[in-house]
Formats: C-alpha cells, structure tokens, sequence
C-alpha cells in the first residue's frame, strides 16, 4: 500500500517502485527501504504513512461497528470492530477498493471459506464474511497481542523450551488443517498470532487450497509463497502436498532457534535459489548450542520431500519423543548396586546414548553422514563392545569410554559445522569484495545509495571498512560541492519558500555551510530573510490552528485534516508538536459523527418504511399489487441505509410473487375458456350485501381489466372487472392448478395475508409448507419482522 500510494502521489516513478518492490525481503518496511535508498525523505516518508493511517474506514459493513484499525498490507487492511448482534469484539479484514476492483469476491474471500473448515485452538477461527456495498469483507477471531515475527525481531532467538512448545502447537494446528484437506502453502512468522497468553495460533489462508486443487494449479501458482520460508518443490512449481507445509515449519522454528532465516541473500531470486541448491547452516553452528530439536528441524529442511516427516501427526510423535528425551538427559541417574551394573547399567546407558544423541544419529550433517553411514557405525559397535566388554570384567572405566565416545562425535560435528561455517563466510567475503568493485564503478549519486544497501548486508566483512571509507568520501565530495556555491543555497532555499515550504528553506539556511557564513553581505542577507521566514512561519501558525478550531466547531473534519497537512509543510517542529495528538482527535470526531449520522439516518429511513405499510394494506385488500410495486419503488429511490432498502427488495420480491399468482389464476381461467369448460364467477356484493355475486358462463377472453364471459343464460358477452372478482374463486384457480397443498398455493396465500395484516394466517400457511419439507426462510423473516416492527407499533 505504501509503494501505490508513494506512486499515486508522484514521490515514485516506476522504476523506484520496482527498485524498492525487489530489494525487499519477508518483513521489509517498504517506508524505511525508499528513506535508505535515497529515493523518498524521512519526512515526505513519515506524511505518507500519515495519510494511509488517517484514511477513514469504510462504510456499508453490516452487522460491524468498525473501532480502528489494526494494521494494514498491500491487499487489505484489518480493522477492529464489534459485531453489533453479539456486542464481541472482532478483528475484520477489509480487501482495499483497487484491489477489489480487479479480483473475484469470491476468491479474495476464499480465506474465510478455507478457516470456516477449521475449528482448533492453534488455527483463527473464522466467523462472517461477504461482499457489501462495493467492499469484500472477512470477519475472524481477534487475537489480542503480536505475530511471531514481532517477537523475533524484539527477542531475537527464543529459548529451546519456547520453541518445543511453540513447534507442538503448530503442528497440531497443521494436522488439522491436513485433516480437513488443507494445505497452508504460506506458513512463516508473519502469519502466526501470539496471544496475549503466550498461545500461538496460525491465521492468514489466503494462499491455502484442498490438496486434490493443488495439483490443478500452473506453476506459476504454485511457485506462490513468501521466499525466506518457501519449500523447494513451490520454488520449482512441483507437486505440493502436507510436506511442503513441513517444510516451511522447519524454515519457521530454525529462524526461532537462531534468530535468522535459514537462508538469506541480497534479493529473494537468491534467495530462492538457495533454498534448491545450498544445503543450511546447522542450528547448533549459529546458535552455539545443541538442541534436541536440530535434528528434526534439519530434517524438516530436507530438500527431498521424501527424506522429511511424511505427516504432522508423524512429526507431533518426533516431538513428543524429542521432549522425553530431553526430561530424561537432566535426571540424575540413580545409584545402583555393584551386582546389578552388568545386566542394568549397559541397557540403561544404551538407552540414553540414544535418545540424548539422536539429533546426531540422524542429522546430515553429522559425522556418520559425512564419513559414511557404516563406518560410522561400526566404529560405535566396537567402541560399545569394547566397554561392554570392560564392564563386565569390573573394569569400572565403562562411562568414561561412553563419555570419550561422545565427546568425539560431538567434536567432530562441531569442528564440521565450523569448517562449514568459515566457508560461508569465505563466499560473504568474496560476494562483497565484487559487489563493492561493480559499485565503485556507478557514479556518485548510485554509488552513495549502493554503498549504503551493501553495509546492511555485508556490515561484518572486511570489505565493510573500504565501503564506509568510499561512502564518507563520496558524501565529502557533495558536502564540499554545496560548500563551493552558497549563493546556490541561497537560491534553492527561495525555491522551497515560494512552494509553501517555509520550515524546508529555513532549515537548509540555518545548516547551511561555513563557506556560506564568511561572506558578510550574504550572511546579513540571509539572516534577514531567516527572521522574514520565522516570523511568517509563527503567524501562519496561529492563523491556521485558529481556522482548525472553527472547522472542528462546524464538524467540517475533513477540511480540518487537510489544513493540518497543509500545517506540516511549512511549520516548524516546535509548531508541529502541538499539533500531536490533533490529528487522531480529529480522525475520531469524524468516524464517530459518520457513526451517529449512519445512525439517525438508519432511524429516520425505518420510520418512512413503517409508514408505507398502511398504503401496503390498503392496495393488498385490493389485490393493486402494482400499485405496491410502484410504492415501494418510489419509496427506494430515497432511500441509502443497505438495512432498509434490503427490506424494500424483499417487498418488491413479495410483490411479484403476488402479481404472478393473480396470472397464474387468470392463466387457468382462460385456458377454461379455450377449452370451452364452463364456469360460476363470483364476484363481491353490491352495496350492503353481504351475499357474492355469481355468473355463470364461459370466458371469452381476458384484459387487464376484465374476464370476458359468454354468458349461458343471456348468450351475450359481458365484461367482469378483475378488480371486483372475489379473492376465493381467483384462488380456487391456482389450487386447481397446482393443487391445495402446495408450495405454489399456500407461498402466496402467507404473503398476501402478511400484508393484509394477518399474520396468524400467514403463519399457518409456511407453517404447513414447512411439513411438506421446504422452509421459506426468507417468508418467516419477513413474518417475523412485521411482527416486531409493524404490528406492535
């Protein structure tokens, strides 16, 4: 969003974009990589961000009071809202306009659907989502405190308890989402929430799909995913199945047990390079420390699906043994009787030479891998039978042959990892010795932005003196090029002040070089035009933080905002700190009158509504179901609040299902006629009749105003109003049709009396619909309301 919006306001041309768009890795702030790079000031950075963050929320979310907002990402933001019918506390991503604009709702809510499959206490649960008023909407479970890529870059590396414990619980989460058919596909510390108690729990399914889709995907598809934490086979675009998702667990619990990633590069193509080709630096090299995790995460990390955990159920038992192991190794063991050390001891240590070192047994990067797995193994067997064998003749040196035989493996493990390890940085040395070389050769402006990117790679190699030496050299050079001409400062600061950029121009004259201060006359000049600028700079102030208080009185918030903007391009920092705070004051003045106004407005648009319901009555009687149409319609067009015109489309619904019954009536009545079938019509009394009146004969034709019948007495045509036909003949002709008991008969006959204002009826009618088997849920709704809303009142 940041890079859109740098480009949309012309900070960023297409190149500085891309530029940006590539340099950054997973967890990159876009904002701090444009400010390093030269491209954007911290201060034209800082006022971006600051109008991405006032930007109102949106509106037209039903059901959802939106609070303020949590964070925001390239596609959506997440905002903080309640849900009014249950008054809980939700956290609900919105998917941004342009985005919206040009993917299919369902696909960007395909989110919601996967979590709604899911239901475990490590995995976000879903709740709500859809498409409203132009916004794409999800509703999820709001989990107070911060992403694991938080607490990795506040903590760095995590203790071996809390990554056993974190490692259990989100592959218990895995399982069940593998359970469900459910492959993540985007697994990394970015998408696991850490509660405020310390529970992890996985969340953003945006990229997950059933196991039996992936295999429909191009690869480019399949090559989606985030490049630090990404698998071999989606970099590839292979075959994906649950040990892809393995995989970018390992990737996940080696950078909590080192505090880096387990591959790194300079962009994500080498990165996703090495995640094919280069074999990862153990745990234990970085972190200087075994654990009894290493093992399963290296080889959670293999490069061939078929040498890692098949399932997270088989990688839960791997865990569950690794933390026995670990609770055996820190007993003290027991004092044991000389008689019973042959049989007892030999059997005991075996078991704990197992467990404690099976890291090492199944690493690749141990010993026994390296030098050959039989060897290796042999060389055990006879260093255990040799104190096998010394233990059973009393030989009391049996753990001290044991404890040499580790020490030795361990040695050599460790003398591997660090012959690795210093060709690792061999190749970090060499890269930044070429990388340095292609830079000296750019000029000074690509020079200076170059050197900068490379010391935040290549800071801890010995290259890092020569580029800080060439990078303080460089900027020397500006420095005494702007040193040279004052007069140009001079100039350029009178640029900045006819632009409105009054504290800009001040700043620059007051740092400007000594050069510049050793001339008399100009340095009175400038002086001068320091106060000019200072004093316009305290009036305007004034002035405008006057204005900023009369617009709030008005509520003209917005005009406020952009005041308060225009404030931040002229005024000092002094100025501005006044100013803190004034902005999300404002902000929230206006997200809470857009509350109060949506909220009278929603009251004042139900009272219309309930309004038209004596005018619905009244045509019902008198079966004018156009002339319902036609309120209804006229009563839409004034009306905004999505809650209430939703009540007018489920009337003009009712109503054609009303002017449909009346044809299918006429409908059968002529086809009588055609069919020659005579008939009795019956028609309201006149007058104070209370007697219908009946007409005997055969239809003619029909209009839309009258049956034609041929009468049998008279054999004369005569016109019968529809208008005055009485309701149970007409509806005698749609139960002939398609019979008493049926939805097409009883539907209609509940909707009519629901705005004849009989409800009881109404009821009965869907209530002998539903014991044939179908619920008309949208009927009932409707029944219901009128209840509550019209018919007590």
């Amino acid at each position: 969003m940041f890079l859109k919006a740098a480009h949309k306001k012309g900070l960023l041309d297409e190149a500085g974009v891309t530029q940006i768009a590539e340099s950054l890795t997973d967890g990159g702030d876009a904002a701090s990589a444009a400010i390093a790079a030269g491209l954007m000031t911290q201060e034209q950075s800082r006022r971006l961000l600051s109008s991405i963050e006032s930007s109102p929320p949106p509106e037209g979310i039903p059901g959802y009071e939106i609070l303020s907002p949590i964070g925001r990402g390239a596609t959506s933001t997440v905002w903080k809202a309640r849900q009014e019918s249950l008054g809980k506390i939700v956290a609900l991503k919105i998917f941004t306009t342009a985005y919206a604009g040009t993917s299919d709702p369902e696909q960007m809510i395909s989110e919601a659907r996967n979590a709604a499959l899911l239901n475990h206490p490590h995995i976000v649960h879903a709740l709500d989502a859809g498409v409203s008023a132009g916004n794409c909407w999800f509703a999820m479970e709001l989990v107070e405190g911060e992403t694991l890529q938080q607490k990795l870059a506040r903590r760095g590396a995590l203790s071996e308890r809390e990554v056993s414990e974190l490692a259990l619980c989100l592959t218990q989460g895995l399982a069940h989402a593998h359970s469900a058919g459910l492959l993540h596909r985007d697994l990394k510390p970015g998408n696991i929430l850490i509660s405020e108690e310390g529970i992890p729990k996985i969340t953003d399914l945006g990229l997950a799909l059933a196991e039996s889709e992936v295999t429909e995907l191009d690869s480019s598809e399949k090559r989606k995913g985030t490049p630090h934490y990404i698998s071999p086979e989606q970099v590839q675009g292979d075959t994906l199945d649950v040990r892809s998702d393995l995989y970018s667990l390992g990737a996940t619990l080696y950078h909590c047990l080192t505090g880096q990633p387990p591959f790194q590069g300079k962009t994500n193509k080498e990165i996703l390079k090495k995640h094919v080709q280069e074999e990862v630096i153990p745990v234990a090299t970085i972190s200087g420390k075994e654990t009894v995790l290493d093992a399963i995460v290296e080889k959670l990390l293999s490069k061939d699906p078929e040498q890692r955990y098949s399932t997270a159920d088989q990688l839960i038992s791997a865990l569950n043994q690794s933390s026995n192991i670990e609770g055996d190794d820190t007993l003290a063991a027991p004092r044991r009787s000389r008689s019973k050390t042959h049989v007892i001891s030999v059997t005991s240590r075996k078991r704990i030479v197992g467990g404690a070192s099976m890291a090492a047994l199944h690493s690749r990067k141990t010993l026994m891998t390296k030098i050959g797995t039989g060897v290796g193994l042999a060389i055990s067997a006879l260093l255990i039978l040799s104190a096998f064998s010394k233990a059973q003749e009393g030989s009391p040196d049996f753990d001290s042959v044991l404890a040499e035989h580790r020490a030795e493996i361990g040695q050599k493990k460790i003398e591997k990892r660090m012959s690795e390890s210093k060709k690792d940085r061999e190749r970090q040395e060499e890269s930044a010795q070429t990388l340095l070389n292609s830079i000296l050769a750019q000029d000074q402006e690509l020079r200076i932005r170059a050197l900068r990117k490379a010391l935040r790679t290549y800071g801890s190699t010995r290259a890092a003196a020569q580029m800080t030496a060439e990078l303080d050299r460089a900027q020397g050079e500006i420095v005494q090029a702007r040193q040279a001409d004052a007069q140009t400062i001079l100039e350029e600061a009178r640029v900045m002040a006819s632009a409105g950029k009054l504290w800009g121009a001040v700043k620059l004259l007051d740092e400007r070089p000594r050069s510049a201060r050793r001339d008399r006359d100009l340095n009175n000049e400038i002086e001068k035009l320091l106060s000019v600028w200072e004093e316009e700079i305290d009036s305007r102030f004034l002035q405008d933080r006057q204005k900023i208080d009369f617009l709030r009185s008005k509520r003209e918030y917005s005009e406020a905002i952009a005041l308060i903007d225009e404030i931040e391009e002229y005024a000092d920092p002094d100025s501005l700190a006044e100013l803190d705070g004034l902005r999300e004051q404002i902000i929230s003045s206006r997200n809470e009158l857009t509350r109060v106004e949506a909220e009278r407005r929603k009251v004042e648009e139900l009272r219309k509504y309930t309004e038209i319901w004596p005018d619905y009555k009244s045509l019902a009687l008198k079966r004018d179901f156009k002339g319902m149409i036609s309120a209804a319609v006229g009563l839409e067009a004034e009306l905004i609040v999505a809650e209430v015109k939703n009540r007018i489309e489920i009337d003009l619904l009712a109503f054609q299902v009303l002017d449909n019954f009346m044809k299918e009536a006429l409908k059968e009545l002529r086809e009588k006629g055609e069919d020659g079938k005579e008939v009795v019509v019956e028609r309201i009394p006149l007058g104070e009749s209370t007697r219908n009146r009946k007409d005997r004969g055969v239809v003619d034709r029909i209009d839309d105003a009258n049956v034609w019948i041929r009468l049998t007495a008279e054999r004369a045509v005569v016109p019968l109003k529809i208008s005055e036909i009485s309701d149970g003949f007409l509806f005698d002709q749609v139960a002939e049709r398609h019979g008493r008991n049926s939805s097409d008969y009883l539907i209609p006959l509940g909707i009519l009396s629901i705005y004849r204002g009989l409800e009881d009826v109404a009821e009965a009618n869907f209530q002998l619909v539903e014991e044939k088997g179908t619920r008309p849920d949208t009927w009932i709704e409707l029944l219901n309301w009128v209840k509550k809303n019209i018919t007590k009142t």
